[in-house]
């Protein structure tokens, strides 16, 4: 059944478009490199609308974006589900964009959303170096609720992933800048909920990223959910073709995180 319903999803995600595409920064922005910053805009429909919004950060080692399976199929997804989803294009360091170029258009995007709508609930949702950005907004920015998918958590040695780093970064980071863009040691004040997963067998983030946070999370007295799945690797978004072997669970992350929504952010209002 799943892998039906799977396959209907694609073929509604061809026939669909985005609604709006706008340049965040403006025609003229002050920084040529401004220019690519996009929110893909997916209204929900009327009848299913439950006046919140989503904005998805696509991972890629702040060097690429991977728009398409961890940006807009999962935004299709949420918004079937009810969600006004939007997809963020946002600078990546291969242009020589480090931090805190990322943050900024983040913040921007949160802007844009406030200022031309009225949801109940705004939250950021980041696969990868994407799941960290969308951790840095829990920190750093305001949010009503993040969802971070096998995501880039610490800067340290150890687990870091050194592309990520490397990428939003730069070559030449100060003590003070790694510190503040490891997530797991800037947990101490009150965050929005986080939803968390990550799975063993992901050979690119260590998934040891995750636990780390998970642990800071608990520590603090946060409100989260962390799942650790066995199996599935890493770059999947939605799509369990892309995850190898016959346990492909994880793909369905978001069934478990509209359950979790419901009960403890939408039930908040």
């Amino acid at each position: 059944m799943r892998k039906i319903l799977f396959l209907l999803f694609i073929v509604l995600f061809a026939e669909s478009k985005a609604q709006t595409c706008v340049k965040l920064w403006g025609e003229n922005p002050d920084d040529y490199r401004k220019n690519k910053v996009k929110l893909y805009c997916y209204p929900a429909d009327r009848q299913k609308d439950n006046k919140c919004a989503v904005i998805f950060c696509p991972g890629g080692s702040y060097c690429y974006l991977a728009k398409e399976n961890e940006g807009f199929y999962p935004a299709k997804v949420f918004q079937n589900q009810g969600f006004n989803s939007f997809v963020l294009l946002y600078r990546r360091g291969i242009k020589g964009n480090h931090y805190p170029s990322q943050m900024q258009d983040l913040e921007k995007a949160l802007e844009y959303v406030r200022e031309n709508f009225s949801f109940q609930k705004i939250g950021v949702c980041g696969f990868s170096a994407g799941g960290h950005l969308s951790g840095t907004s829990a920190v750093y920015l305001k949010t009503d609720f993040n969802i971070m998918i096998y995501p880039v958590v610490t800067m340290q040695d150890g687990y870091v992933h050194k592309k990520s780093r490397r990428n939003l970064l730069g070559q030449h980071y100060t003590k003070a800048q790694k510190d503040s863009m490891s997530l797991e040691l800037n947990t101490q004040k009150k965050l929005p909920p986080i939803f968390l997963i990550a799975c063993k067998d992901d050979p690119i983030v260590k998934y040891q990223n995750s636990v780390m946070l998970a642990d800071s999370l608990k520590a603090s007295n946060q409100n989260f959910k962390f799942t650790l799945y066995e199996h599935g690797g890493h770059g999947f978004g939605v799509n369990p073709k892309l995850i190898k072997g016959a346990d492909k669970k994880a793909a369905f992350w978001y069934e478990d995180f509209f359950n979790w929504f419901e009960t403890v952010v939408f039930s908040s209002f």
